[in-house]
């Protein structure tokens, strides 16, 4: 079993010398020719092993991009989450609750906090920003910082500048006065 692929054949009779001839000069012809050209011999088997290696690159280089795509989704919802806990305001329980309503995908919520935090999320000051199924009270510079990474993790952020020029601009009866004896 020492000898070539050639001799191996030729032992076992599945080639005559003849045939092995024939390959051999063509194969001295085939370096020939290219040492003369200045050509290399092209090598099918290391076009496909070349082919399958850049297949495999690709493949690799998609599975690293979604990889790291998800890496990075999950650090941004870690901080997300270590914001809103840092920044939220306890809600009180008692007497003093008032309902807010707001809206969350299409359905009304209702939050019960302290007088003070209502007027608050009316003014701007304080955000709704929702963790999981919880919604919690942070203030509004949290929720920028929470906006900048996510902004579907706030619910509720009230502009004053927003809703006093939406206001000014909607307004269809602004063209006529109010009279002033008008007593509601």
């Amino acid at each position: 079993m020492a000898g070539s692929l050639q001799d191996q054949l030729l032992g076992a009779g599945l080639s005559n010398k003849q045939k092995a001839k024939k390959i051999n000069t063509a194969k001295k012809k085939a370096v020939k020719k290219s040492r003369k050209e200045n050509t290399t011999l092209e090598n099918k088997a290391t076009l496909l092993a070349e082919q399958a290696r850049a297949a495999q690159r690709l493949k690799s280089q998609t599975l690293n991009a979604k990889h790291q795509q998800a890496v990075e989704q999950k650090a941004i919802a870690a901080q997300i989450c270590q914001i809103i806990e840092m920044n939220s305001i306890e809600k009180l329980k008692g007497k003093q609750e008032q309902p807010y309503q707001f809206t969350d995908e299409n359905k009304i919520k209702t939050l019960y906090v302290s007088v003070k935090n209502h007027d608050l999320i009316s003014r701007g000051s304080l955000a709704i920003a929702k963790l999981e199924q919880d919604y919690h009270l942070i203030p509004k510079q949290a929720a920028h910082k929470i906006s900048e990474r996510d902004s579907h993790c706030i619910v509720l952020l009230n502009d004053p500048l927003q809703q006093q020029d939406t206001n000014v601009d909607d307004d269809p009866y602004a063209d006529y006065k109010i009279p002033d004896d008008l007593m509601w």
